[in-house]
């Protein structure tokens, strides 16, 4: 069977990447063939949102299994974060970014820790599945750098402005949250083949 990719685009400090994140997985494993979907996660900086705007995500992602308990709006340089990012996905393919992206996300909505310490960074990287001395070379050096870089680059390319954005198979996209029934829909209409 053909492979699908998803590319999802998003930032760990903006609460709906957060949300999209999981309602793409969810539709995942909804369809027909979980197995043969692949999600790869993209760095895009977001826009930054408002108090009013978190708490109005935090009540409308409960269904989602999110607990978003911070009331500010996190700020956070997140180009470090977005590099553990991009070497999970080298070292482990896209389970172990999946991974490495939900302990951000968790670090930030519920927990409030500052996702631009290194300090922090290398605890939550180990807690995530990552090699602390491998972590610790990268925080300490450019390594990956590129990769974000090229998140953002492709994104302008396509016309990617805003995160959550996602691209299926290449040429399909969904801007903005939404349902995990749109999202499935969308993989369904994308993967005739699967």
């Amino acid at each position: 069977m053909t492979e699908l990719v998803l590319d999802l685009w998003g930032d760990v400090t903006d609460p709906w990447s957060y949300v999209a994140k999981r309602r793409v997985e969810a539709a995942v494993a909804a369809s027909e063939h979980p197995a043969d979907v692949v999600l790869i996660h993209h760095a895009l900086p977001g826009a930054p949102v408002t108090a009013d705007e978190l708490a109005r995500v935090a009540v409308a992602c409960r269904p989602d299994g999110i607990n978003i308990v911070v009331t500010q709006p996190p700020e956070a340089d997140t180009t470090d974060a977005h590099r553990l990012v991009a070497l999970a996905l080298a070292l482990g393919g896209p389970a172990l970014q999946g991974a490495m992206l939900e302990r951000l996300y968790a670090a930030v909505f519920t927990e409030g820790l500052d996702v631009a310490s290194h300090r922090i960074l290398q605890r939550l990287a180990a807690e995530a599945g990552l090699d602390e001395h491998r972590v610790g070379d990268v925080l300490a050096s450019t390594e990956r750098s590129e990769d974000v870089a090229a998140d953002g680059a492709v994104a302008r390319k396509v016309g990617i402005a805003g995160t959550p954005h996602l691209v299926v198979d290449q040429h399909v996209g969904l801007g903005g949250p939404a349902s995990v029934e749109d999202y499935l829909l969308l993989i369904a209409s994308a993967s005739p083949s699967l």
